[in-house]
């Protein structure tokens, strides 16, 4: 895939414009009609065109015109970000029927749609935000599968469906060269103010296990699609070297690349315009193995969304709506790799117990583990509910006013993503309310429930809280919480960082308090009780 160039309808003597970042072509004489599968010139000269939009693609070195298959209008910031974008009508979400935005007209009382920010509903003529109790009560042991009012992946990513059957899609290329893999990070990581166990792994890289300073440029490794597919957004992520890419592969299934240091191939003409608004929308077509970046200076992000696939061990999907709603779609990508691509990734991982990916999922309901939100807030979004509730334009999307991290009301008790025989305390509030992300290892008491154990009839439970150390292969133990760690690696107990009360108020509440007196044990609440919500 060498390049890409855009031939719009209704440009002047069939002109194109620029759309993979390598400049304009230009109308040409002659009456010429240009169609699918019509050679194409890369310098751009073309006589004209039947089938609306169209893009001149290189297959092999040879260039023609292909049908241009856009993203939905609108936009989206992707996994790991506050979204923005927008999407269709429930009934057929990203098909490509009228997005709703808050405080717009509407016709059919009580549609539900998805506006990019989060779920809206038509209300009396008028579109709003949707709230929990528009929408219909969750079953008692959660969602199996995604309620009618969900977004879909079409709806958030663009149209990411095609004519195949479901699971057709074989990843048989690597993203990053085997030889040039260094130990990788599972989903389910719990980092800063990646609160929630994170829906992406970390594929380390060899330039790594180099100082910084000793880094050449020949220390890059190419990025390549995994399989064919269509890159459908390029994003900035604030900086030159940090940026977003999604790839479509059809099937309703989406590759998802973040932290990416240097955009190259068909995207390297894009960099100026991605640094300077921070995304683009394009249609640029890719075989497996085309090499669409570089990557140096740190582990690059990769996850899979699957449409047709569900994580039931959400609890409450609505909470995800507001904020990172790909999130229930997240796979475990092993299935959709072939074995001898596999193979070297597998052998990387951190994790060496089953499943060796790593779960994201741990929500018990009607116990304390899993992931909870702050009380009064929507979900992963930290947007005040009676903010959302008024709000009668869309809200943007980011940081709340006021508050230092988006995660600040986030809450999770889950296994650690490498030794799940250990329980962690992760908080967006350590205790600063407006934002203060801490990890720290529960150290359950003899004859304690574990938080999947831990229910309303446990009472308050108090437990001690330590700082986790990581026991490396070569026994060495390290406490810090950066990587790379070495393959495998185990948890202990360092020293007591404090204690958290935690009791089990229904299957949707649980109420906590943290006291960082390490030598005085609280009995219960006191003063600084905080509730949170599934």
């Amino acid at each position: 895939m060498a390049t890409a160039i855009l031939l719009t309808a209704g440009c002047a003597g069939g002109g194109t414009e620029g759309g993979g970042g390598t400049g304009a072509g230009t109308g040409a004489s002659g009456g010429g009609s240009v169609g699918p599968d019509s050679p194409c010139d890369a310098e751009g000269a073309q006589t004209g065109m039947e089938n609306g939009t169209l893009i001149c693609t290189s297959t092999d070195g040879e260039f023609t015109w292909q049908p241009l298959q856009a993203p939905s209008d609108g936009s989206n910031n992707g996994s790991g970000s506050s979204n923005n974008g927008s999407g269709g009508q429930n009934s057929d979400q990203g098909s490509g029927s009228t997005m709703l935005r808050v405080g717009a007209t509407c016709d059919e009382q009580g549609a539900v749609s998805f506006s990019g920010g989060g779920v809206v509903i038509c209300d009396s003529g008028t579109v709003r935000y949707a709230m929990q109790d528009d929408l219909q009560a969750a079953p008692a042991g959660g969602y199996t599968e995604p309620p009618s009012w969900y977004p879909t992946l079409s709806a958030m990513f663009g149209p990411t469906v095609s004519e195949c059957p479901a699971g057709s899609v074989s990843f048989d290329h690597p993203m990053v060269p085997a030889g040039q893999l260094a130990p990788s990070m599972p989903h389910g990581m719990m980092i800063a103010d990646h609160v929630t166990p994170i829906d992406h792994m970390y594929i380390g890289i060899a330039a790594l296990m180099k100082e910084p300073a000793a880094r050449t440029d020949a220390d890059a490794v190419p990025i390549t699609a995994p399989a064919d597919g269509t890159i459908i957004e390029v994003s900035s992520l604030g900086s030159p070297t940090s940026h977003r890419v999604v790839i479509s592969h059809g099937c309703d299934l989406v590759s998802v690349y973040m932290v990416v240091n240097q955009l190259t191939g068909p995207l390297a003409a894009l960099a100026a315009e991605v640094d300077a608004g921070g995304q683009v929308q394009v249609s640029i077509p890719v075989r497996a193995g085309d090499e669409f970046a570089r990557q140096r200076d740190n582990p690059l992000d990769f996850n899979i969304f699957d449409g047709t696939s569900w994580q039931s061990g959400l609890a409450n999907p609505y909470s995800y709506a507001f904020g990172e709603p790909w999130k229930p779609y997240t796979v475990d990508p092993f299935p959709y790799f072939t074995a001898e691509v596999r193979a070297p990734l597998e052998a990387t991982l951190q994790r060496v117990v089953e499943p060796r990916w790593g779960p994201i999922a741990h929500d018990v309901i009607g116990a304390a583990a899993g992931s909870w939100f702050l009380d009064g807030t929507i979900g992963y979004s930290g947007r005040l509910t009676d903010d959302v509730r008024a709000a009668t334009s869309d809200l943007p999307g980011g940081v709340v006013a006021g508050k230092k991290t988006y995660a600040y009301g986030h809450l999770s008790l889950s296994p650690h993503a490498v030794d799940p025989s250990h329980w962690i305390f992760s908080i967006g509030a350590w205790p600063d309310q407006s934002g203060d992300p801490r990890q720290v290892m529960i150290e359950p008491a003899d004859g304690q429930p574990t938080p999947d154990q831990l229910t309303a009839a446990s009472g308050v439970v108090v437990y001690r809280l330590v700082e986790p150390n990581r026991r490396q292969p070569d026994g060495y133990i390290r406490a810090s919480s950066m990587a790379p760690d070495g393959i495998g690696y185990t948890l202990e107990a360092g020293p007591q960082t404090g204690w958290v009360v935690v009791q089990v108020i229904d299957d949707r509440s649980l109420a906590i308090e943290i006291s960082t007196d390490v030598a005085t044990q609280p009995t219960g609440f006191g003063t600084g009780r905080t509730t949170y919500h599934r």
